[in-house]
């Protein structure tokens, strides 16, 4: 993977008017390196340098070479923030890349083979990319580009979950994440030009009610054990 490049400078005011004075008046944009064992260090990027690498599409799964006075280091990138209204960036966090060491980063998920999707070509239904992007924690030389799902053989009313994907050497996702399961892509069906969304919420809702009787069926036919103490008492008293 390509490192991308940054020049920037140590910002010696913190608060005040110094930072928006910085944004306004010097088209500069102030920011923090933080991680590893050094202590956090308040910078101070130019406005144009940013937005040449902010331009890059894989900026938040890239290693960033940044240079703050003839020091350089790796980073990535962890947050932009610009102002609500205004085309303007008002702060940048990089998170430091230690060596031996994992880095959590944000990935696009990429589908392949969607004009070959059996579920699409086959039965007239329509993919939903439900989640875009994907967290993974990986070591800094492992990022992936990308998360890339096969949607070649899924049909209609069926789910793509983060467990069904194959993990390469070098990275993986969260614990939390894994936890969660969440559904990456599914293929909805379509009935007369519009997508079944009702019907298939309805058949989910049906198959969990069917699920929750077949659990009350099973609890009833359960008999608690009969006591026959009093029974053995009478026995051993004669």
């Amino acid at each position: 993977m390509e490192t991308l490049k940054l020049k920037a400078e140590k910002r010696e005011e913190i608060g005040g008017l110094a930072p928006k004075k910085a944004i306004y008046k010097d088209n500069k944009v102030p920011g923090i390196i933080y991680g590893g064992k050094d202590q956090p260090q308040p910078i101070y990027v130019q406005k144009n340098e940013l937005l040449k690498i902010i331009s890059n599409e894989g900026l938040f799964n890239s290693i960033v070479e940044i240079e703050i006075e003839s020091k350089k280091e790796n980073v990535v990138f962890k947050e932009v923030q610009k102002h609500p209204s205004k085309n303007v960036f008002t702060h940048i966090d990089l998170q430091r890349v230690v060596k031996g060491t994992q880095v959590t980063v944000t990935v696009p998920v990429v589908l392949k083979n969607q004009d070959n999707c059996y579920g699409v070509k086959m039965e007239g239904g329509v993919i939903n990319h439900v989640c875009k992007e994907i967290t993974v924690l990986s070591s800094p030389e492992s990022i992936p580009e990308s998360i890339e799902v096969d949607m070649e053989e899924i049909k209609t009313k069926e789910n793509v979950r983060l467990s069904s994907l194959s993990l390469n050497e070098g990275y993986d996702f969260p614990t939390n994440l894994k936890e969660q399961d969440p559904v990456l892509v599914s293929v909805l069906t379509a009935r007369g030009g519009t997508l079944d969304f009702e019907d298939e919420i309805a058949e989910d809702e049906e198959e969990g009610t069917e699920e929750g009787t077949e659990e009350t069926t099973e609890g009833a036919d359960e008999k608690p054990a009969e006591d026959n103490s009093s029974e053995d008492s009478g026995e051993k008293s004669e």
